[in-house]
């Protein structure tokens, strides 16, 4: 069984939840239920459980705030969050698992099995302490981090650190700075979509290019893009044209 205590201020909240939980994952024993962050505090250092369902907006204290205060993070975390983009924003860079309110079934399921596989592997929480450093008030997401899964479990890197994404059948290349390269075991897509609001940009469809390491663009039926790192990247035809309207966007043409 997997000891977990549900942090919600809004009690209709909590009993849903619970509910949903003894339905759909009996493995899952919800050990204490708390409104507010000081009750979470203490129910943490007596109970220690093993996943924490965290509310992220709650009155005084919030979600991200409990997580600041306390010594230690020993547990495994899955948010709960109304739909409030720059904060799900820094959740999906983070890998933290989340559910929107109001709670679907197999969302639910979804994340106590990643949860579970994480507890399995004693693996240490560093997508929590990622959502930390993305929460901190930034005027540019390209200041906020990101955590890449890859074979050998997770690596955080800066998003300004990515020149460009490179497809791989189902994995994804990221090539850095410094000529280094993570092998992610997510595809390009995913980061199309995860980078979208993040200056990024799929010229190609095995290419998703950081704008802010663009240093040429050469005119041809496509084109081509030089990076940061000498590298030629081809635009497909079909891109073209909304490549060249973003760029002239990004750039104060």
């Amino acid at each position: 069984m997997i000891k977990a205590i549900i942090v919600d201020d809004e009690k209709l909240s909590r009993n849903t939840l619970r509910k949903l939980l003894e339905i759909h994952c009996p493995e899952v024993a919800v050990i204490a239920e708390c409104e507010d962050a000081a009750t979470a505090s203490r129910q943490v250092e007596l109970l220690h459980p093993q996943l924490v369902f965290l509310d992220v907006a709650m009155p005084g204290k919030n979600g991200i705030d409990f997580l600041k205060e306390l010594d230690n993070i020993s547990f495994e975390v899955i948010f709960v969050t109304a739909h409030d983009k720059y904060v799900l924003q820094a959740i999906r860079f983070a890998a933290v698992d989340y559910l929107s309110k109001p709670v679907e079934e197999q969302q639910l399921v979804n994340a106590v099995e990643n949860a579970a596989k994480r507890i399995d592997q004693k693996a240490a929480s560093q997508q929590v302490k990622t959502l930390m450093h993305n929460m901190q008030p930034r005027n540019n997401p390209q200041e906020m981090q990101l955590c890449v899964p890859s074979i050998k479990g997770f690596q955080v890197i800066p998003i300004s650190d990515i020149i460009y994404c490179e497809a791989e059948n189902t994995y994804t290349n990221i090539h850095l700075k410094d000529n280094k390269k993570i092998l992610a075991s997510r595809p390009l897509a995913d980061y199309e979509l995860l980078l979208e609001d993040s200056l990024f940009f799929r010229i190609h469809k095995s290419s998703l290019v950081n704008m802010k390491h663009i240093k040429e663009y050469q005119k041809g039926e496509g084109g081509v893009v030089l990076m940061s790192n000498g590298k030629s990247l081809e635009v497909s035809r079909r891109k073209k044209e909304h490549f060249i309207t973003f760029l002239k966007k990004v750039f104060k043409y």
